[in-house]
């Protein structure tokens, strides 16, 4: 637990942070862009061209918390067995937790909201938490 909450630490999530930001910046706004517009248009805030507007604040709050939770996480697991598969599987599990609560929280009460988006987040959340698990792992090891 040495490397908890140290300067090294902050360092680390600040740079996931920024790591993670950029990707879903590239999610969000090129590869999962039709997909969400076609499946979620109807409670999206769209531009007059049609393409979904973010809230900036908001989103890089949910990309903060999320960052420097895989970083407590992953740098807790590797406290125990300091390997890059050991970042990456509980990188991994964790996003994927994040975003099977998200999904299934909104597929329980928000009306049309379709499972195969649900299912595409979940490989999206899997997908940031092993690349969180990397960035901590070869950043705490600097």
């Amino acid at each position: 637990m040495s490397f908890l909450f140290t300067l090294k630490f902050l360092k680390t999530a600040a740079i996931a942070a920024v790591v993670f930001i950029a990707l879903d910046i590239i999610w969000l706004s090129v590869v999962a862009a039709p997909w969400y517009r076609k499946a979620l248009g109807y409670l999206a805030s769209l531009d007059t061209d049609g393409k979904i507007t973010f809230n900036i604040p908001h989103g890089l709050i949910a990309q903060l918390a999320i960052t420097i939770a895989i970083s407590v996480v992953v740098s807790m697991a590797l406290q125990l067995d300091n390997r890059l598969a050991t970042a990456m599987l509980t990188g991994g599990f964790i996003g994927l937790a994040f975003y099977t609560c998200y999904d299934f929280t909104n597929l329980s009460f928000v009306k049309g909201w379709p499972l195969w988006i649900s299912l595409i987040d979940l490989a999206w959340g899997t997908v940031q938490g092993v690349v969180g698990g990397l960035v901590v792992y070869f950043l705490g090891r600097s």
